[in-house]
């Protein structure tokens, strides 16, 4: 395979001919067939020896069965790979025969008008796919088999509790999200900051300090989040008093000769280039060269009498750069604090609670995903994403991204009890993020083949009560840190482990093995699944844990103290 994988399959241009040996298609075969014969006959003899026959306890027994998970798995997915090897050489020869047949690639069927187009046999799939078992009333982000009717209401007792209070909460929820409370302040405090501007005793005043760059900077540093605010009204600040300084310096060193000043401009564009590109501060970059071009160009405009305004005591045709520049840096400062004022006294969004919120929903939307048992819907011929379809798992690592952009904004907020632990939610993200791997993983495996084989069958029905305590417990443990988070309260010091119910799963397996009962119905590869399932939850188990140890560190452990009635 790597000899495959290091042969281009394309020769030089222009042509671009495909060139692969055909010889590989054949070896690989071979190949394959002769790994597999040599699993099966390694796999028996290690279990017809007589150790592995004999009598253990449960622990030895499930690492005996860990050991053969881990195998087997790589086994498994390397035979895998070579499947999808041999599928990719297959759809090279179809790509060389169809161009050695159509060597222009273009067909007339276009203007065949009376022929009906063939459906996207692709996107119909896809389409199908997601909308198996779902209610068309169901929102595609609420999980299905988590949507239930409420208990013991009747439908006469839920249209009385639709009271008219009720509908007209439900009606103004718009009102109750962050981003319309986001533009409902931030368009009022624009009104409020553009006021005196229609006020005929404080116009002069805000044209004199040019008030319509304090409006657009206010424009600028309102963010979402005050920590965002923060950081965007900190590098608008510094940026424009820098830019102002270096627009008075190549204005004073050039005499107000064009030619000079577009040497100076040059020479800004390759610093701010320099900021932005190779320092990763693209904000301070193009604050500092927004201040020093409108500055430059602005006195420039006035010395050769291109505005037809007043100069407003700028020095007429021999503009003062230094109280252009200083009006400049004054009417920036007046907006960033204004924004920062809105931002963080009307409706204030923390970064710190939406990332700690998030995290708990996600947690507990994970903890919903595993509580639907992975393998039962192979098993009792479900719908396969009846576990998580392609449309959650997407949404679940675009929630991850939102979390870990807020967690920068959060890195700028101030907080007098205690700086913000950047440290340990990175941990905790980077944790949850391989779980979502290993979520992704175990999907994989399980979308792979629709259809159950019969020893595939047998497998998970002998093991059916251990995977039921498996699910039920790492969905417990996901409701447990949600909770954690959320109310920020210690966890538990005696919260139950993952590690002895999966032992008992491969031990279970393994006494399956050894009582014979794989030998009539089941081959090697109807395994393959449950050790996919057994590793994924090795590696849940294993980020709980680094989860709970962060969380203890984060907000203590449950003592007395913590339960006392005051």
């Amino acid at each position: 395979m790597t000899e495959i994988l290091d042969d281009l399959p394309f020769s030089s241009g222009p042509d671009y001919q495909i060139t692969i040996n055909t010889r590989y298609k054949s070896s690989l075969k071979a190949a394959v067939e002769l790994y597999s014969q040599s699993r099966q006959s390694g796999l028996a003899k290690i279990y017809n020896t007589s150790q592995v026959n004999k009598e253990w306890s449960l622990d030895v027994e499930a690492d005996f069965e860990e050991i053969a998970a881990s195998c087997g798995a790589f086994s498994y997915a390397l035979q895998d790979f070579a499947s999808e090897m041999i599928t990719y050489l297959n759809i090279l020869d179809d790509l060389k025969l169809e161009i050695e047949e159509t060597p222009n690639g273009k067909t007339w069927n276009w203007l065949k008008f009376w022929r009906k187009p063939q459906p996207d046999v692709c996107g119909s799939d896809f389409e199908s796919f997601n909308n198996i078992g779902r209610d068309p009333d169901i929102p595609n982000h609420v999980p299905t088999s988590q949507i239930r009717p409420a208990r013991n209401t009747s439908p006469k007792k839920r249209v009385q509790v639709e009271t008219l209070r009720y509908r007209l909460w439900k009606a103004l929820a718009i009102f109750r999200r962050d981003d319309t409370k986001f533009a409902i302040k931030v368009g009022a405090g624009a009104a409020l900051y553009a006021l005196p501007s229609f006020i005929s005793a404080s116009r002069p005043t805000y044209q004199h300090f040019r008030g319509e760059w304090g409006l657009l900077s206010y424009m600028l540093v309102c963010s979402m989040t005050i920590g965002a605010s923060n950081t965007t009204g900190f590098a608008r600040f510094l940026g424009t008093c820098i830019g102002a300084v270096c627009a008075i310096i190549a204005w004073t060193a050039s005499g107000e000769n064009p030619v000079a000043l577009a040497a100076f401009g040059w020479f800004m564009s390759l610093w701010t280039a320099y900021i932005i590109v190779a320092l990763g501060k693209g904000p301070m970059g193009r604050f500092i060269m927004l201040t020093y071009n409108l500055s430059a160009l602005y006195a420039y405009s006035l010395s050769i009498k291109d505005l037809d305004d007043d100069d407003d005591g700028k020095g007429g045709i021999s503009p003062i750069i230094s109280e252009i520049a200083w009006h400049r840096v004054i009417a920036v400062l007046s907006g960033c604090l204004w924004g920062l004022i809105v931002t963080r006294l009307v409706w204030p969004i923390s970064a710190r609670q939406k990332l700690k919120d998030g995290l708990s929903l996600l947690w507990l939307r994970m903890g919903l995903i595993w509580k639907r048992p992975p393998l039962d819907c192979r098993l009792h011929g479900k719908p396969s994403n009846g576990y998580m379809d392609l449309a959650e798992e997407s949404n679940l690592h675009r929630f991850l991204a939102q979390l870990e952009k807020l967690r920068d904004s959060a890195t700028s907020e101030v907080n007098l009890r205690a700086p913000f632990p950047v440290g340990s939610y990175s941990h905790l993200l980077d944790s949850t993020g391989t779980m979502l791997d290993s979520f992704h993983a175990m999907n994989a495996m399980i979308l792979k083949e629709a259809r159950v084989s019969s020893g595939e069958a047998a497998i998970l029905e002998s093991t059916a009560a251990e995977r039921a305590q498996l699910s039920l417990r790492i969905s417990h443990l996901f409701q447990v840190m949600a909770s954690s988070i959320k109310l920020e309260y210690p966890l538990n010091d005696a919260l139950p482990s993952i590690d002895r119910t999966r032992d008992r799963l491969l031990a279970k397996v393994f006494s399956f093995r050894k009582e014979g009962k794989a030998d009539a119905i089941t081959s090697d590869e109807d395994f393959a699944l449950l050790y996919a399932y057994a590793l994924v939850t090795g590696q849940l188990a294993k980020a709980i844990k680094s989860i709970g140890n962060e969380l203890e560190s984060l907000f203590g452990v449950l003592q007395d103290e913590s339960l006392e009635l005051r």
